[in-house]
């Protein structure tokens, strides 16, 4: 019965567990600062004695004030409900902190920050998260039952009424010896028992595949870093900070046509090759120095096929098939992604898509042919699933379009392009190509496009390549108020980020009346090999260019790599994949578990017992067939040689039983057990044998117990002995009348203790006499 010195030094690290749990959801540092900070100053004071409770009265202010504030937060701004009561309850915990009293405020703690951590679990899916999450579940568990010892202590030592310096000294150490063990031993079973019941009731019972009851409570993460709105602005120029949050996670299969056969093959797990997923395409450029420059989307007319499928909603397994030609033969690729939420409409893919479908819930689809896009029918808030079907190429113009490209005018998607633009034709290596720009319109009619057109925009690509550099970082050239930017990025930056790169190609493509667009979404290189998936980061956002041959459009990268840095070695590229693995599982088998999971865990378990049932018995027969034929040649070859063994052993058997049996009934009449029966003679005399071997140890240097002294008259016969041996000889002897006479039995540890005491004699009486 002592104060429970475990408990305040757990209860502190469990809220800061809690802050920085909903830190990491709300991606608040600002919250983990200084809501820390005030737990480790409090933490301060109480370890210091320096701490002095708040008043209750100005903690109740403290909270109604937060709560008016709250409230106000959550009708006014447009923002997350989660995240404000998530900040309240930090309060909360701070102010409670600072007005600790009684065992009720501590409770109270242990409240708020379970209830934090929910909050922080509706907002996230983070990986760290979870395992923090774990770590948080443990302590607060052997937290609870600390403060339930606490408080039966308290009441015990109100009861008793008794100081704590007037408690027995030894009944404090008992308990500061075996508390801590066995609280951990409790905390462990209770862990475990948990976690049992936690797994059985998550595979039994899961999550709906729908929008569910905290659906409108989850934090909108913010959108990637380039955006995929309709318009592309270069108001401002800036320093881009790359977020590598988590966008989809992608699996792609490829598939190749065989021509020989005329059927497709196998499908293949596809990576690591980089991977393009389309978000959106631009074509027209314009502004002015008053309003800005920005890119968007044209309406489209003659020169385009505006042909789309309606936005309608399409069940999971419902196939939504696009209307365009697709080529025959080839190479497609199957991809299935999951989409985590990016409050946009886009649904993104791989160039050139034949066929959508989604998976696990319903969602509202759109396909727009101009431009090959995929939208839903809102912004994307919660995570969605699909599968998408590409091919490698784009089917080749038909005749008729062809014609109605040649019947646009030049005019009908131009973008407004500075003639400075025109004018940095002069600064590319063209080659022969040269002088057919000194004429652009010889042989074009319209939009339709040249057979040299694919090369013109090559050679362009490799020059913006091999001239231009590469950064996020552009804040010394100041805002592009008054001037063109992409005119400054040709003429004065020489470097920028991807944007600036693709924007520049196409508006020099478009000078030489070559259809051209610009193509946001994702390049991503990321591929783990654990899990065969590409983890697409907001930091894999990426701008490039598509021009429009004879053969459809093709797909062009401009931007320079001259100042990528990639650091990634061998190891650490592998422990980036294991760790990309790790959340992907997370967040498909965890995160994402729902009635199809469940389904394909039971169907994948009976399958697999089937199959083992089916393969292993073969394998069972083939083991028995050894086993009798392993049997007769023992039977044949050892059989023999064992038997006559077996009667050695069994003549040995009896001879050892008989010999020990005659050696304890020496050593019982050396004692003076003789007279006992038989069964009471080998029971004490295997429990008394130290004191035969004291007995022979002392004849051995001349000292015989006469047979008419008892054990102890010969113990106090022996009074010339050194003291130390002296007393060793008569506690021996006290032990052998506890057992003899007080039912006392020695243990085995007991036994070797009185063997080591034999030995210790046995050198303290030195060597033995020689004999005459």
């Amino acid at each position: 019965m002592y104060d429970i010195r475990q408990f305040k030094p757990t209860l502190y690290v469990l809220v800061m567990l809690g802050i920085i749990g909903f830190a990491l959801a709300a991606q608040a540092p600002a919250i983990f600062l200084l809501a820390g900070g005030a737990v480790v100053a409090n933490a301060w004071l109480v370890a210091t004695n320096r701490f002095t409770p708040m008043p209750r009265l100005l903690a109740n202010g403290i909270t109604l004030l937060a709560f008016l504030f709250v409230a106000q937060q959550v009708v006014v701004l447009q923002t997350t409900p989660i995240i404000i009561v998530g900040q309240f309850l930090v309060l909360l915990q701070v102010v409670k902190l600072y007005e600790q009293r009684l065992n009720r405020d501590y409770a109270q703690l242990l409240v708020l920050s379970l209830l934090l951590m929910v909050a922080a679990s509706i907002t996230t899916a983070s990986l760290f998260f979870g395992v923090l999450l774990i770590a948080y579940l443990f302590l607060s568990l052997y937290c609870c039952l600390l403060f339930h010892l606490k408080v039966e202590t308290d009441h015990a030592r109100s009861a008793y009424a008794l100081a704590e310096d007037k408690v027995n000294p030894a009944i404090l150490r008992q308990d500061q010896r075996y508390l801590s063990r066995s609280m951990r031993r409790l905390t462990g079973l209770v862990s475990g028992v948990a976690i049992l019941t936690a797994i059985i009731v998550f595979l039994i019972f899961p999550r709906g595949t729908g929008a569910n009851l905290l659906g409108p409570l989850q934090m909108r993460p913010s959108q990637s870093l380039t955006g995929f709105s309709d318009q592309m602005n270069f108001q401002q120029i800036a320093n881009i900070t790359q977020n590598t949050a988590t966008v989809a996670y992608v699996n792609v299969w490829k598939q190749a046509w065989n021509n020989n056969d005329k059927t497709w093959d196998p499908e293949q797990a596809y990576g690591p090759a980089s991977i393009y997923l389309r978000g959106t395409v631009l074509d027209r450029y314009e502004g002015t120095a008053e309003s800005g420059w920005r890119w968007s989307r044209s309406a489209g007319g003659a020169s385009s096929s505006n042909s789309s499928v309606g936005l309608e909603t399409y069940q999971p397994g419902e196939e939504l098939v696009v209307p365009r030609p697709v080529p025959e033969g080839g190479t497609r690729f199957r991809q299935y992604v999951t989409l985590l939420p990016t409050n946009t409409p886009n649904l993104f893919a791989m160039p050139y898509p034949t066929s959508f479908t989604p998976r696990k819930r319903p969602l509202r689809v759109r396909y727009v042919n101009r431009g090959g896009l995929l939208l839903s029918g809102e912004p994307l808030v919660q995570k969605v699933e699909y599968e998408v079907t590409s091919t490698e190429q784009q089917e080749a113009l038909s005749p008729s379009y062809l014609q109605a490209l040649e019947r646009t005018p030049f005019h009908e998607y131009q973008s407004t392009i500075d003639p400075r633009i025109k004018q940095y034709l002069d600064e590319i290596e063209f080659g022969d190509l040269r002088d057919k720009l000194a004429d652009p319109n010889t042989g074009k009619k319209g939009w339709a496009p040249n057979a040299l057109d694919e090369e013109i925009a090559r050679k362009i690509e490799q020059h913006l390549q091999q001239k231009f550099g590469y950064t996020l970082d552009l804040t010394e050239f100041g805002l592009t108020h008054g001037d063109d930017p992409i005119v400054r990025f040709l003429t004065e930056f020489k470097r920028g980020h991807c944007e600036y790169f693709a924007g520049a190609m196409t508006l020099l493509c478009q000078s030489l009346n070559i259809r051209s667009r610009v193509v946001i979404g994702f390049k991503c290189d990321e591929y783990s090999d654990s899990g065969n998936f590409y983890n697409v980061r907001q930091s894999h956002a990426h701008a490039w260019v598509e021009v429009q041959t004879p053969s459809g459009w093709k797909t062009f990268d401009p931007t320079s790599g001259r100042a990528f840095n990639d650091a990634r070695s061998g190891l650490l590229q592998r422990m980036r994949s294991m760790l990309n693995f790790m959340e992907f599982t997370w967040a498909t088998s965890v995160i994402a578990y729902d009635n199809e999971n469940r389904d394909n865990l039971i169907s994948n378990v009976n399958t697999r017992l089937d199959q083992t049932a089916v393969n292993s018995w073969p394998k069972v027969q083939g083991i028995i067939r050894w086993v009798q034929a392993q049997f007769e040649i023992f039977a044949s070859r050892i059989v023999g040689p064992i038997m006559v063994l077996l009667v050695l052993g069994l003549v040995c058997s009896v001879i050892w039983f008989a010999w020990e049996r005659w050696r304890l009934r020496r050593r019982a009449e050396r004692i003076g057990l003789d007279i006992l029966p038989t069964t009471d003679q080998l029971r004490l005399v295997r429990q008394l044998g130290f004191y035969d071997d004291l007995l022979r140890l002392l004849e051995r240097h001349n000292m015989t117990r006469p047979v008419h002294q008892t054990p102890k008259e010969f113990a106090d016969s022996l009074a010339f002995l050194p003291s130390e041996t002296y007393d060793t000889v008569r506690r021996l002897t006290q032990i052998f009348y506890k057992i003899r006479f007080g039912r006392m039995k020695l243990t085995g540890p007991q036994q070797r203790r009185l063997h080591t005491v034999l030995h210790r004699l046995a050198h303290s009486l030195g060597p033995m006499p020689e004999k005459r």
